[in-house]
Formats: structure tokens, sequence, C-alpha cells
């Protein structure tokens, strides 16, 4: 994080709130397994690893970026989520709102400039530890992807999201190339914590309930 200085996500009074409602409804809810986050269910990837904004999470932070005359997609590690840019087009329908978002692409000379809106309600809560934050789904990411040497690509974020920050933020890394390949997630085929928790959140229910 490079802005604000002091490296605290700028919430609002609102922002604050709806963050912490929303991040307590998620951790205590089991009820069923679609009250759990999706990252849980392998439907994408946990925290924002995904993007947009792009950031490291615990593990499988392995990106593959594919580009054609009319698009870049990027492939990630993390169960397999794949975010399509279109290049130099117009942005979805706002009833349309998959759940990396929409973003739409443009080279301002050797730079690729990625925006990013219409995100998916259910995608709100980037939860991922210590460093979950909230995004609203009126939010724009504006990303800049800047190749500076054989195997280092720059990459700036800024979050404009005037309902839940008190001012735009940014932050910036380098991705290294790696040698190795993208590899295989299997996620389903080795879930058992979501069955886990669910067995979880029974066993306490039948033991509050006296039984």
């Amino acid at each position: 994080l490079v802005s604000p200085d002091n490296g605290r996500l700028p919430y609002t009074a609102k922002g604050q709130q709806l963050f912490a409602e929303t991040q307590a409804f998620t951790r205590e809810n089991s009820d069923g397994p679609e009250a759990r986050p999706m990252a849980e269910r392998c439907i994408i990837g946990f925290g924002s690893t995904g993007g947009p904004p792009m950031i490291n999470v615990l593990y499988n932070n392995n990106y593959q970026i594919v580009q054609t005359p009319d698009t870049v997609t990027i492939l990630v590690e993390m169960n397999h989520d794949a975010r399509r840019i279109r290049m130099n087009g117009k942005h979805l329908p706002s009833n349309m709102r998959p759940w990396l978002g929409d973003s739409v692409g443009h080279w301002e000379k050797d730079t690729l400039v990625v925006e990013t809106t219409h995100f998916n309600p259910g995608e709100s809560l980037r939860l991922n530890f210590n460093q979950s934050f909230y995004i609203s789904p009126n939010a724009k990411v504006v990303e800049r992807f800047t190749r500076v040497s054989a195997g280092e690509i720059f990459y700036e974020f800024s979050v404009d999201d005037p309902e839940i920050y008190t001012q735009v933020w940014r932050g910036e890394m380098v991705m290294n190339a790696a040698d190795g390949h993208i590899y295989e997630y299997a996620c389903h085929e080795g879930n058992y914590a979501l069955p886990g928790i669910l067995a979880g959140a029974r066993a306490d229910e039948r033991k509050s309930a006296g039984k």
C-alpha cells in the first residue's frame, strides 16, 4: 500500500460498519454451504488473489497472462480463476456482474491500463486473514501493468469507492517471471474443510439444545 501514507485503508464510517458486519456474519454463519465464503466452496480464490486488485495471499500466487489483439486473459493458479480483459471495449450492462468484475483495457504506450467496474455483490468481502478488506459493487479499480525488464512487470492499482473509503487508495508490487508452470488446483477434490465446518456447527447446535 503506497497511499495513504500511513498504510491504513481509509474507511468511511459506513464502510467500516459494512466491513465489520459482513466479516462477522461470514465468520459466524454456518447454516449451510451457501452461507460460507466463495473460497471455502471452491468457486473463486480467497482474499483478492484473482483481483482486481490482485493482492498476494498465503499460497498459489502464480499468474499466466495470455495476450491477443482483442483480449488479455489473466489465469490465476488458485482455483483457476480467469479474468478476461476486453481491449478497447465497453463495459457490460449494469445488471451483468461477473465474480471478478468487468474489465476493459487499453494501452498507454507500453503500459496496459485496465479499468474494472460492475463488481459482484457476493464478492464484496475479500477475506484473507489479517489482510481482509471490503469493496462495494460500485467500486472502480484501475490497474497498470508495465514490463520493466525481461523478467519483471511493475503492477500498480488504485481503488476508487467513495461509499466505502474517504479517498482513493493505491498499491503496487513487482511481479517476477517464474520458470515453473501453472499447476492444477484441486480444490473440490480435497475440500474436507467445508464438511468439517458444517458438522462442527451442527455439533454446537446439538450441545446448546442439550442433545
